[in-house]
This record gives C-alpha cells, sequence and structure tokens, in this order.
C-alpha cells in the first residue's frame, strides 16, 4: 500500500514536470519569436535619401526628393509579440522647372507608408498563441494629416488600416496640390502601432510627384529602402 502510494506521488511529480516544461517551452518559443522579429530593438534607423527627375515631353523639369527619413522600432509598451511601435521621420519634396510650352493644369505631391507583415496571428490560430486581436492585422499611424479641412487646413487624429498576411498596404501619409512651382510634405515621429502580426513586420516610405498638362501626364516615385519596424 505504501509502494503504490509512493507511485502516485510519482507520477504526479512527473505530469507537473512536463506542463511545468511545457509552459516554460511556450514562453522561450514566443519570446524567440518576439526578438527576432526586431521587437526588442529601439535604435532609431536612418534611410538614405532617394531623389529622381524627368523632362516632361512638353519641355517641364520635374524633380522629386525624399529625405530626412528615419525609422524608430520602440518596444512595445504592452510587451505583447504580436505587436509592433514606433516612429517614423521623412520629408518630400517636389519642384517643376524649365520653361514648357504648354501650361501646368495641376501638380500633386503624396506620401505613403508600406507596411508589409508576414504572418497574420491576429485571428489566435497560429502557432496555437490563443492570441485574439479581431480579424485582420490592423495598422494606427497617429500625427499625421487623415481629415481635410476645406482648401488647404488638416487635422492630425489618427489613420487606422486593416492588411492581409503577405501582402503590403500603402497608407497616405499626406497630399499636397501645388499653388506654386514647388512643395513639400514633412512629418517628425509619427506614430506607427502594428498588432496582431508575428515575425517581421516591414516599412517602406514613397513619394509620388504626378503633374499634368493639356499634353502630357507625368508622374514620379521615389522608395526609402525597407526596414524592420
Amino acid at each position: 500500500m505504501g509502494g503504490q502510494g509512493l507511485l502516485v506521488r510519482h507520477r504526479s511529480r512527473h505530469r507537473l514536470s512536463r506542463s511545468l516544461f511545457h509552459g516554460v517551452a511556450v514562453c522561450a518559443a514566443v519570446s524567440a519569436l518576439w526578438a527576432g522579429s526586431g521587437g526588442a530593438h529601439a535604435t532609431p534607423t536612418p534611410l538614405a535619401s532617394t531623389y529622381d527627375h524627368t523632362t516632361t515631353d512638353d519641355g517641364w523639369n520635374l524633380e522629386l526628393r525624399a529625405n530626412q527619413l528615419v525609422v524608430n522600432p520602440m518596444s512595445n509598451i504592452a510587451n505583447a509579440p504580436t505587436s509592433r511601435e514606433g516612429w517614423i521621420s521623412a520629408r518630400v519634396g517636389a519642384k517643376i522647372s524649365g520653361t514648357g510650352n504648354q501650361p501646368v493644369t495641376s501638380g500633386v505631391l503624396e506620401q505613403f507608408l508600406v507596411v508589409g507583415c508576414q504572418v497574420d496571428v491576429s485571428d489566435g490560430a497560429t502557432l496555437g498563441l490563443g492570441f485574439s486581436a479581431g480579424p485582420n492585422v490592423g495598422v494606427t499611424i497617429s500625427g499625421v494629416p487623415s481629415a481635410n479641412i476645406g482648401a488647404s487646413a488638416s487635422v492630425s487624429p489618427s489613420i487606422s488600416a486593416k492588411i492581409a498576411p503577405g501582402k503590403i498596404t500603402e497608407i497616405s501619409l499626406g497630399k499636397k496640390t501645388l499653388t506654386t512651382d514647388h512643395a513639400s510634405i514633412r512629418i517628425k515621429r509619427a506614430h506607427v502601432s502594428v498588432d496582431g502580426c508575428l515575425g517581421p513586420t516591414t516599412v517602406r516610405v514613397i513619394a509620388r510627384f504626378s503633374v499634368s498638362t493639356p499634353t502630357a501626364d507625368d508622374t514620379l516615385n521615389v522608395y526609402s529602402a525597407r526596414t524592420w519596424l
């Protein structure tokens, strides 16, 4: 009877040890994924400036530049392996020069942030981690114009978007219609958060300049290097 009791206690300890080992293994796996995805880093990453130019068929010189590009991942305040947080800074500028033989009827400068998520775990199904954050990966950007008032004034609440795993999503950071021969859009330390994404989350800044005349339409695009959030 005493030996049987010892055997039962031994089996109980064995089950407890296996449970503890399983819990430690899961925590270690999540920690490794979190560290490997860039969430543990918080160093600003300066990106190289980009530039392009062209001459339209009717003689105008167009220039487009993106500079002062910085992406700074931050330690996620929720300490969640499926969330990314950081800030971005960028300036894009456009200019029209020369002596074209047709009038410029419109010029538009735009700035975008491209976000890519490798693995969507917002439904809690991937790897059995049991996280629940909604049906899609969510991106929120604050500190940039997201609503226009009248012709040129704007307010700056936050921008939210849903992205799908394995795809890239282009989110507007500003749009400026030229009323002279040049224009620029600058953002400094705009907050970016991505929720429901496990694995690498990458970002890229894009600038676009579109010019129209009665006889020609031209569009320039420049892209920053991609980096991890």
